[in-house]
């Protein structure tokens, strides 16, 4: 369930942002998953925001799942690797 709401994340988050920004899984975790990030994007201020951009999507299609943004690399002019955790949390509090 959970990997369907972060594919499906990414989807949305890639029909919004793309081309300045194109997000894809490249590798997953038994409680996360990691991503490369690639586009212009990169070169403006703000880097973190589309990064955290996939967060909010994550949670727009489940108000129970959240991913943390645990590290992140810039390993290129055009191109960062994100490491996400995720966390499962009750509608009624944290």
């Amino acid at each position: 369930m959970e990997a369907d709401v972060v594919d499906r994340a990414v989807e949305e988050y890639n029909r919004f942002r793309s081309p300045e920004a194109f997000a894809r899984i490249i590798e997953r975790r038994g409680d996360g998953f990691v991503v490369e990030f690639s586009g212009s994007f990169c070169a403006t201020c703000g880097v973190y925001d589309w990064l955290e951009d996939l967060r909010y999507e994550i949670r727009r299609l489940d108000l129970e799942l959240d991913a943390v943004i645990e590290d992140w690399k810039q390993i290129s002019d055009d191109t960062i690797i994100v490491e996400f955790k995720l966390i499962r949390r009750r509608r009624d509090g944290p």
